[in-house]
């Protein structure tokens, strides 16, 4: 509940699953003296680890002026800055929902691997709350991402312990196979975000299956535990997010599609006739930047619809199919959209006559209210009537005064798309 209503989501899903976590491993522990002390020690662990990438990260990876100048500024006006919650925290029944379907899941896998003794599969339980996302297939996706990486990571242990471990006698050769193995998983770690899980699944299940302890082991039970665990796990989780208050992608990059479209119909609004060509500049500098985001993030909703296996209530995979194909087309009028505010557009805005001006700001009007129709699925016909006549007026005022430059063709160019 706290990873979907904080506004640091990942700050509210670690409370969670450190807490979860140390209470689902107590029963496994002796006393409770040894429990403290891992868990104290787990701490200084943790400490050390992210101590240690920050520095290496500073010493080898510097954040160059360049890289800080290109990141998007958070804005002061925006309330989300200030807040500790997302504005629906309270009264939106899908956080709560969702808090239930993954602790049922979790709850599940526990009662099970504990009812028939078999602690070893424990990570079934750590699977259904890290697995766990906004919609059902971004939770199939995450669930196959975290298998195949197990997969990947269980093999690199097992050829590790059957074919190299009996060969290691000094910490030196161990070091040299920890280094290979995580070279690959960082390597798979810093792909897209399509893949880039994996990567942390293949060092996680390679390093709980090599270090087993001080010295060379020879058991592959961690390899096969760790493996039934996680699909075990998947299959709980998916079956309870399938049948229980499902939320489906399409329905999520449908939101994404329209906010993208509603500030693209702003974006296209300016620069105004009556507006400065620098505060012009500037409004549309921060809408290019979300509106590229909300672009993204529809864009990571339609990769996702693939690991939806039910139909949604809204038509099925042709519903799929036509949102995608919106998104395409919104993409490439995006695009051609930005071209407009580049220094040599602007220059060539500012060279023209006031009339030529009020009749480009009364088109990209036009043109902004006909993708606000299309965001809001609004088929009446005025609105392509009236970008029509606007398109007429517009195109007898360039011939009139003779205007041609590559502002007047990019103008054109959306009109068309957007028709």
């Amino acid at each position: 509940w706290l990873s979907r209503v904080l506004v640091i989501g990942p700050l509210g899903f670690l409370l969670g699953f450190v807490v979860a976590v140390s209470q689902s491993v107590g029963e496994e522990i002796p006393s409770p003296e040894l429990l403290v002390r891992g868990l104290l020690w787990l701490w200084v662990a943790l400490a050390y680890a992210i101590a240690l990438t920050v520095v290496l990260n500073l010493l080898f990876l510097p954040d160059t002026p360049q890289t800080a100048a290109h990141r998007p500024k958070p804005k002061r006006s925006e309330p989300d800055g200030r807040r500790l919650l997302v504005a629906d925290a309270f009264t939106n029944p899908a956080h709560v929902h969702f808090a239930l379907k993954v602790t049922f899941a979790a709850m599940f896998c526990y009662i099970v691997y504990e009812a028939i003794d078999w602690s070893g599969i424990h990570t079934a339980f750590i699977t259904c709350t890290f697995i766990a996302l906004e919609s059902t297939g971004a939770t199939f996706h995450k669930g196959v991402l975290r298998i195949v990486g197990c997969l990947i990571g269980g093999a690199l242990a097992l050829f590790t312990i059957v074919f190299l471990m009996p060969h290691m006698d000094t910490i030196a050769s161990l070091v040299v196979v920890v280094a290979c193995a995580s070279a690959i998983a960082g390597w798979v770690a810093t792909g897209t975000e399509l893949i880039s899980y994996a990567g942390l699944q293949i060092a996680f299940a390679f390093f709980y299956s090599v270090f087993q302890g001080y010295a060379p082991d020879t058991d592959l039970d961690n390899v096969r535990n760790r493996v039934v665990g996680i699909l075990f796990g998947l299959i709980v989780t998916g079956l309870v997010f399938r049948y229980i208050w499902p939320e489906h992608t399409i329905d999520r990059l449908r939101a994404a599609l329209r906010q993208a479209l509603q500030q693209l119909a702003r974006l296209l609004e300016l620069p105004g006739s009556d507006v400065s060509i620098e505060k012009g500049k500037a409004e549309a500098d921060t809408l290019l930047a979300e509106t590229s985001k909300s672009f993204e993030q529809a864009r990571r909703y339609a990769d996702l619809t693939v690991f939806e296996f039910e139909k949604s209530p809204a038509g099925g995979r042709m519903a799929v199919e036509n949102t995608e194909g919106t998104l395409s087309r919104a993409e490439r009028l995006f695009v051609t959209a930005t071209s407009l505010f580049s220094d040599h557009a602007l220059d060539e805005w500012q060279q023209l006559p006031q009339t030529a001006r009020i009749a480009e700001s009364e088109l990209r009007n036009a043109v902004a209210k006909r993708i606000d129709r299309a965001a809001a699925s609004d088929t009446l016909g005025d609105a392509g009537a009236n970008l029509s006549t606007a398109f007429a007026r517009w195109t007898e005022t360039m011939q009139a005064l003779q205007v041609k430059n590559s502002r007047v063709a990019l103008v054109s160019q959306i009109v068309t798309e957007v028709q």
